[in-house]
């Protein structure tokens, strides 16, 4: 088995989704708002019909526009789809017809719905359906891992492929064959680890796919082996997880899960306060099809921006026009560009210096391939979205930007880097120069903390996710919840984590870099919203934008974590004006 300190049992993942003793205090930082320069964006900003009328106004409450001014107002006024105005109850009010819907909001909260910029709700809806579901708390030891691997082969029958997704790993290890094997003598089994660029197999997988100690490791990725040379079963990248994906994704994966993959997660999203996400890792054309198919059969009922990921080379030539052939958007649903993923997981990240994890060295692109591939989606005039981990994968993703708008030095392209965990002084410098957008998560500092000090050392890891920098610096930042590849998808533990940065023992990772809630909540909103290219219809609740807002149960700007976590802390979610969650 291969040596990993960083494991999670069922009492470590409970108290690490509270962030400490008594709750930190979400308002405990100064407020204040630190607001970046918007350049034009490519949607223009919306205005109302002449003589619109409000048909739904909420009063009596704090509403936290979120505005370049940082406005409170007591109420607004929606007509339509669409924010008609805030301000004081009386002037609301004064907007009413009477046929206007009239929301007493009790001296209750009301801020713009989370734009959540990074989320892969795809993959998340695979998880139980055509995964198995061994994410932490549900799993947290060998003997439970192997009860689930048993009764999926059991339910599935000698022979069947049974896929598990969710490890991180166990007392220490991470699965291979060795711990596969006991409960699946009869079945190729494999899983993926939570955040999906690792996995293991059992032996029958090994056989059946023909990989031996012969076997050569595959381009970008990494057979595990022992100190034999014999595969162990653990997986490193995608390359070497597709040797064994060919064999099972038409048989787990079918049209009819994938597209249920897109519709069922949406309602948990909306209870959270989550009305925009961007699915920033749709591999493959069937995926993208899914979601065109429930757009256009309005089947989407929160807003989705979504990217293709570009895997490999082969790729590249004519992806966009398939893409463009079976596309599908509206209000709801928008097509945003091309993702590349440089590097894979932290234990695998790709940094100048080498560290402890499974692989220091290895991108999971050719710098020139990455250039070449960039400047081809650039040129079209897409977005272009980068996974980086380590420092070197954060420079090789910046080489690529710089080349590809170099080239063409279109306007405001806003590619993104995804993630961010550690750059160099030089490399900050360069994401102002570049107008890159950062879409980071800072709870990973909660989950992977402890972890990242002892792989990389106290030095680099005090480096990690500099979210004060990046805003000294006037890089435009999103903060996002990379759900379900990250434990804590629900956007209040995420705004947490921005301004206490606790790792999972209660260390503070950079405590010069901790965020105001105003400007965490900033980031998770207007950031998201920008990171969209939709700073102007959605973010914030100025007149003419949409009209997507949460009303909270809770004061989101005074209230602990604690409290927050004890009861669910959403009154309503409205996207478009009309409320699509309330709770009961």
């Amino acid at each position: 088995m291969n040596r990993n300190r960083h494991s999670l049992s069922r009492r470590d993942f409970l108290k690490m989704a509270a962030v400490g003793a008594g709750g930190a205090l979400l308002a405990s930082c100064q407020r204040g708002v630190r607001v970046t320069a918007i350049p034009p964006t490519s949607l223009p900003i919306p205005t109302l019909p002449p003589g619109s009328q409000a048909t739904t106004i909420l009063v009596n409450g704090r509403v936290a526009v979120m505005d370049s001014a940082n406005t409170i107002a007591q109420a607004v006024a929606i007509a339509g789809d669409k924010v008609m105005a805030t301000g004081l109850d009386d002037a609301i009010r004064a907007l009413a017809t009477p046929q206007t819907q009239v929301i007493d909001l009790g001296g209750r909260s009301v801020t713009p719905g989370f734009v959540d910029a990074h989320n892969h709700m795809y993959a998340k809806g695979l998880i139980g359906t055509a995964y198995i579901d061994v994410n932490p708390p549900v799993v947290t030891t060998v003997e439970e891992l192997q009860a689930k691997i048993a009764e999926g082969c059991a339910a599935k029958g000698s022979g069947k492929w049974v896929i598990l997704q969710g490890y991180i790993s166990y007392d220490g290890e991470y699965p291979d064959k060795n711990m596969i094997d006991p409960a699946s003598p009869d079945n190729p089994v494999m899983l993926i680890n939570q955040g999906g660029h690792m996995g293991a197999v059992n032996t029958y997988a090994l056989d059946l796919a023909g990989v031996t100690a012969s076997t050569p490791d595959p381009k970008f990725g990494k057979l595990v082996r022992d100190e034999n040379g014999e595969p162990t079963g653990a997986l490193v990248n995608h390359s070497a997880m597709d040797i064994f994906r060919i064999y099972w994704k038409d048989e787990v994966l079918t049209p009819e899960i994938k597209y249920q993959a897109i519709v069922q997660p949406q309602a948990e999203f909306i209870s959270y306060g989550i009305t925009s996400i961007g699915d920033v890792n749709v591999r493959g054309l069937e995926a993208m099809q899914a979601y065109f198919d429930a757009g256009s059969n309005n089947a989407m009922s929160l807003r989705a921006y979504i990217l293709n990921t570009i895997e490999y080379y082969s790729e590249v030539d004519g992806r966009a026009d398939e893409v463009n052939a079976m596309l599908y958007e509206d209000n709801l649903l928008r097509l945003g560009g091309y993702k590349f993923l440089v590097d894979g997981a932290v234990e695998a990240a790709y940094t100048y210096e080498p560290h402890n994890g499974l692989s220091w060295d290895m991108a999971t692109w050719d710098p020139r391939a990455l250039k070449e591939a960039a400047s081809v989606f650039h040129d079209l005039g897409y977005q272009c979205s980068f996974h980086v981990i380590g420092d070197a994968a954060v420079d090789m993703a910046l080489d690529a930007i710089e080349y590809a708008m170099g080239k063409n030095p279109r306007p405001d392209p806003r590619h993104r880097l995804e993630h961010v965990i550690l750059s160099t002084d030089e490399a900050l410098e360069r994401q102002r120069d570049l107008g890159v957008i950062i879409s980071t998560q800072p709870h990973g500092i909660r989950l992977l903390g402890d972890h990242l000090i002892e792989q990389w050392g106290e030095e680099r890891a005090s480096r990690m996710v500099p979210t004060r920098t990046w805003l000294d610096l006037g890089v435009p930042l999103s903060i996002s919840s990379d759900c379900p590849t990250l434990p804590w998808w629900q956007p209040q533990p995420i705004v947490a984590a921005a301004v206490t940065r606790l790792t999972g023992s209660n260390q503070v990772i950079g405590p010069d870099q901790v965020l105001t809630v105003d400007e965490a909540m900033r980031a998770y909103t207007m950031g998201g919203a920008y990171a969209m290219f939709e700073e102007n219809i959605k973010g914030s609740l100025e007149p003419g934008k949409y009209a997507d807002l949460v009303v909270w149960r809770l004061d989101p700007f005074v209230a602990t974590l604690d409290e927050m976590m004890a009861e669910h802390p959403i009154e309503k979610t409205m996207i478009g004006g009309e409320v699509v969650f309330e709770k009961q």
